[in-house]
């Protein structure tokens, strides 16, 4: 029997609020396969439009989805089947074979300034002779709650969260050679007198050789004082271009530092411990 879309939309709508399929399948007196496989269409199709079977999906001009792709990369397969007058599924087929799989955006800033970034890349070349030291400060939540788990079909999963506001730690690090160098945790917000301190009594003794010290333009980097600090140890100082985070190379480190906590901090006793 074939169910109206209207109705497809109105048991995975049901579905959605009750997080049950097997109640959605005894209220409206349909099998639980039959919404597993409506679940299954809309995952992979992006609707629940009925195809009939044996039916093929209308083949795809490679060459043209290749060249759509390259201006439309984010586009969703209800949207390049549209583009191409055949349904989501004949998309879903033709990128599959062709290689494309989903992936996360490597962004950038539309207030970047391409002639700033230029600037900072040709002085950071003529100074290649230096060692490049990377700063930067970020925060984390002292508390992570997994979100997704396991069941059987059609069950619940029930969990318990805090209600309690957790503190966030921050971390002030520097990073040369791929290594962490002069890290130091503080609970309250950062200022200029905190950073400067840090600066001149942790991460210049650290730096063996003359550097290159590479750091953002936030408010409370001080770049006069830190340009004196650092030439009277035989350092230079160089902000990034604004909006720039991409050529800050501890960014990376900050994000496997977090993605290690999202996974051991749930079962630590203690954020430290994690």
């Amino acid at each position: 029997m074939a169910y109206s879309l209207d109705f497809r939309k109105k048991v995975l709508a049901y579905c959605d609020k009750t997080g049950s399929i097997s109640e959605a399948s005894a209220v409206f007196q349909i099998s639980r396969n039959t919404i597993y496989q409506w679940l299954k269409l809309k995952e992979k199709t992006g609707d629940l439009n009925h195809q009939v079977k044996g039916t093929k999906p209308r083949k795809v001009d490679r060459d043209k989805l290749k060249n759509y792709l390259k201006t439309h990369p984010d586009a969703y397969l209800t949207e390049i089947a549209s583009a191409f007058g055949c349904h989501p599924t004949a998309i879903h087929y033709a990128l599959k074979s062709m290689g494309y799989t989903p992936k996360k955006k490597s962004s950038t800033y539309h207030e970047q300034d391409p002639e700033k970034v230029a600037l900072f890349l040709k002085e950071f070349n003529n100074l290649g002779n230096l060692t490049p030291v990377y700063i930067d400060e970020t925060g984390f939540e002292t508390y992570f709650y997994r979100e997704y788990g396991r069941s059987l079909k059609g069950q619940l999963i029930k969990g318990k969260v805090s209600g309690r506001r957790y503190q966030r730690i921050s971390l002030v690090a520097g990073l040369i050679n791929g290594e962490l160098i002069a890290p130091m945790t503080y609970k309250d917000t950062m200022t200029s007198d905190f950073f400067e301190a840090w600066f001149q009594k942790f991460l210049l003794p650290t730096l063996e050789t003359p550097s290159v010290i590479i750091m953002d333009n936030a408010k409370f980097h001080r770049m006069s004082r830190l340009k004196v600090l650092s030439k009277e140890q035989g350092h230079r100082i160089l902000p990034l271009p604004p909006y720039s985070p991409e050529y800050n190379p501890i960014e990376k480190t900050w994000a496997h530092i977090k993605k290690h906590l999202r996974k051991v901090l749930p079962n630590a006793h203690t954020f430290i411990e994690a």
